[in-house]
């Protein structure tokens, strides 16, 4: 049997993926003793501000029946296809809601006795480990190294621009970022609209329709019109811009760690 870990009178399976320990919504549901599926529901409701991969994974099909059965999780896990495992960041985005003073009790406990419980290091048992552990801790410090030197030339490209070329150094951003994620392009810039929507306190799209009726009301053609985008009311608003740009910023240094 797996470790257990008892959370506000409830025991809680550690479960892992991708090497990190991952919660379901029912269980979320349980230890926060809500209504079955609010954990769900909050997850569906704002899905476009978590990111797969980070917040959350969803495994499909046999992935989704094998982990389901190693866990024993569902009412009848040979049964399911799909299933959304939550990770630490994505479980307190869910709980963002819940302000009561059990929720902050039990987010303090699962945080500090699940999500980032202290693992039992084993000892080497003879020399041979030793040197095994030792030389695995020089790669490992190599590949960080590489990796801090990728980030800082990153880093540098993402926050050496102008503001002659700021179209064109927030699609070379974007792009790198829906890269970095997989393709997920159209992705990466719908989130980074709503952060800026929701930062700016802006609706992009009413502006976006403004700005058609605008440049129809002065005579543009219809492609001219048709080809307005959000990138052209942002750079509109100096305000707007200036925000965008400090997003993109943001986005592009979190994605490149």
């Amino acid at each position: 049997m797996g470790k257990v870990i008892n959370i506000n009178n409830h025991d809680l399976k550690v479960k892992r993926f991708n090497d990190e320990r991952i919660i379901t919504f029912r269980e979320i549901d349980t230890v926060h003793e809500r209504v079955s599926g609010t954990a769900g529901r909050n997850f569906r409701d704002n899905k476009e501000y978590f990111i797969e991969g980070e917040d959350y994974f969803e495994l499909k099909g046999t992935d989704a029946y094998n982990f389901a059965t190693t866990y024993n999780i569902g009412t009848n896990p040979s049964k399911v296809r799909n299933l959304i495992l939550i990770t630490e960041s994505g479980y307190l985005l869910i709980v963002k809601t819940l302000q009561d003073d059990l929720a902050w009790e039990v987010q303090r406990k699962l945080i500090k006795n699940y999500f980032r419980a202290k693992e039992i290091v084993q000892q080497p048992k003879n020399e041979f480990d030793l040197m095994r552990r030792m030389i695995d801790q020089i790669e490992s410090a190599k590949k960080e190294a590489s990796e801090a030197k990728e980030l800082a030339e990153n880093i540098k490209d993402t926050i050496i621009q102008t503001d002659e070329d700021w179209r064109r150094w927030v699609n070379k951003q974007v792009n790198k970022i829906g890269y970095e994620r997989g393709g997920e392009y159209q992705k990466v810039r719908r989130m980074s609209y709503a952060m800026l929507e929701n930062r700016g306190h802006c609706r992009l799209e009413v502006r976006l329709n403004n700005l058609k009726e605008r440049l129809r009301e002065a005579g543009a053609t219809e492609t001219r019109i048709n080809d307005a985008n959000k990138l052209d009311v942002i750079g509109d608003d100096p305000r707007l811009r200036e925000i965008y740009k400090t997003i993109i910023k943001e986005m592009s240094i979190k994605y490149s760690a």
